[in-house]
């Protein structure tokens, strides 16, 4: 083994975070203030019915804002976690509001959340591929569920052959073209 070939030596003189933690600031971290409000609206929630809205409309606000976040950001998991919140909290409020009734809306507004996110990154040019197909596939499962329960029709239970329908619909027009 030659000198050059020998590994060369690398000294650590110290650990130190200081370059890579932003230094501390006066006032209130926002997040502590985050999670009292949380913790307040959650309680009243439990208590009283009529605060179930407020803490419902508080989480479609922190899910709005965290969609804002990712696109602005173009964050991934800012603008998933915030279509995540936002479905779940629009279908609670509209449940407290008594606007919409039965199950399955949650799921619905998740299906089309995702799609909505996929016409969000075709727009800024990146693939969508298969955040539409999981969108549809979701929206379906929940607007299948909404039907089933508003209607007295047991649309849930034909999700499994409508599925096996459309691949093999995409199987034979994938072949065609």
């Amino acid at each position: 083994m030659s000198k050059q070939d020998a590994p060369k030596a690398v000294r650590v003189d110290g650990w130190s975070l200081d370059g890579s933690w932003p230094a501390s600031r006066r006032g209130v971290p926002l997040v502590g203030v985050f999670l009292i409000v949380l913790g307040l609206f959650l309680g009243a929630g439990q208590l009283f019915s009529q605060a179930q809205v407020g803490a419902s409309a508080f989480f479609l606000t922190v899910g709005l804002l965290l969609v804002f976040v990712g696109v602005r950001d173009r964050s991934d998991l800012a603008l998933y976690a915030g279509v995540f919140v936002t479905a779940l909290a629009t279908s609670d409020l509209l449940t407290s509001l008594a606007v919409i009734h039965g199950s399955g809306w949650g799921t619905l507004f998740l299906g089309i959340g995702v799609m909505a996110i996929a016409l969000i990154r075709s727009a800024a040019g990146r693939r969508w591929g298969w955040a539409l197909g999981l969108g549809a596939l979701i929206a379906l499962l929940g607007g299948s569920q909404v039907a089933a329960s508003n209607l007295d029709f047991p649309t849930d239970r034909l999700i499994g052959p409508l599925l096996i329908v459309l691949l093999g619909l995409y199987i034979v027009t994938r072949r065609r073209g």
